[in-house]
């Protein structure tokens, strides 16, 4: 599933080769970091990943983290990742730890 479209990528990292690319949503449960394993996967590149409200986005950037984006480099799209809490809405987000 994932392995096909590459890793989830921290859309800063290099804007430029992915600036005209279309961009979508991944709306995803729960249990999706987990089954997906994604999560593991992001840890061992050195990721803390973390669900952010849309309202918190903006602080959140401000301490170190950024929007993470499923790739698909076949069809040129970035997709942000999403789940619902309720009416709420978050963003999955994630900051490179650095030992």
């Amino acid at each position: 599933m994932i392995e096909n479209l590459g890793l989830l990528y921290g859309f800063a990292k290099d804007a430029k080769k992915f600036i005209e690319w279309e961009e979508d949503i991944k709306v995803v449960d729960r249990k999706w970091m987990e089954q997906s394993g994604i999560e593991v996967k992001m840890k061992s590149h050195g990721y803390n990943l973390r669900w952010s409200m849309l309202e918190e986005l903006e602080t959140m950037k401000l301490g170190g983290y950024e929007i993470l984006f499923e790739i698909d480099e076949i069809k040129q799209i970035r997709r942000r990742v999403e789940r619902s809490r309720g009416r709420n809405w978050q963003v999955l987000i994630g900051r490179k730890e650095y030992t």
